[in-house]
């Protein structure tokens, strides 16, 4: 199987996802700012219960009170570096923009006011080889629909073409578990509370079938090219595949 994360991955760097079939962990440091990311992500999940209610800020600061002190058993792994006092100012930081989400949440009154069927339902499809969890799976209507959390920047209009691949991808899984047809699917922007819908589009269900074939190839053994804009700066497999980049250079 492969998974929708390795589609992303590829999609961010094709070399990263080689190195990590490789089986070479992608580890990611536990910084204030990947911190900030898991709280907002934890936030969202509870968005649903706030939206349409007067005291919403109220709501949401005690949830943030409740996350900072089970984030660390949730995260255990991924935040055993981390002190108070860094813990306390991804908080604190999170607490600045709990106004700007709260006039924000009103305006997706039609998504959150559906209950989510699942949190991260695990999925996968013999069918297209593929598998992974998106992070909700909500039901609008009589349709199923898969949502994911993003904490990081938001487009000015629309989605990423990287968010639009990876909803399409659980789109397909969702299909086959359920018999259904996915339409639409949701990118639940966690910083500013934002939700934007997307039609899942058939030129985007041949993309990742093409992008899960590339991945087939690097499982083999293919090593890809490293694109050009790859985001080199804070990769930790950047000494790694300089290395690869020079004994290949050296050899053809």
């Amino acid at each position: 199987m492969i998974r929708v994360s390795d589609l992303t991955l590829y999609l961010k760097c094709p070399r990263t996802c080689y190195f990590t079939n490789r089986g070479h962990n992608l580890i990611k440091d536990a910084t204030p700012q990947y911190l900030e990311r898991i709280i907002f992500k934890e936030l969202a999940l509870v968005y649903g219960s706030a939206f349409n209610r007067e005291d919403r800020l109220t709501i949401l600061s005690d949830d943030l009170n409740r996350i900072s002190n089970e984030i660390r058993i949730i995260y255990r792994a991924e935040l055993a570096g981390i002190d108070d006092d860094t813990l306390a100012g991804s908080v604190s930081n999170v607490r600045s923009c709990l106004g700007d989400i709260c006039s924000n949440l009103p305006s997706n009154d039609n998504f959150y006011a559906s209950e989510p069927v699942e949190i991260e339902p695990l999925l996968h499809s013999e069918k297209s080889g593929l598998a992974g969890s998106p992070d909700k799976l909500v039901k609008i209507g009589d349709m199923l629909t898969p949502s994911i959390i993003k904490t990081g920047s938001m487009p000015e209009n629309g989605v990423w073409q990287s968010d639009r691949l990876q909803l399409t991808a659980y789109a397909m899984l969702v299909e086959e578990k359920y018999n259904t047809v996915v339409e639409h699917g949701f990118v639940e922007y966690a910083r500013w509370g934002k939700v934007r819908e997307i039609t899942i589009k058939r030129h985007e269900r041949r993309k990742v079938l093409q992008i899960r074939d590339k991945i087939k190839k690097i499982q083999n053994g293919s090593m890809p090219e490293r694109p050009e804009d790859a985001p080199c700066e804070y990769c930790g497999f950047k000494g790694m595949c300089e290395v690869k980049s020079t004994l290949a250079s050296r050899f053809f």
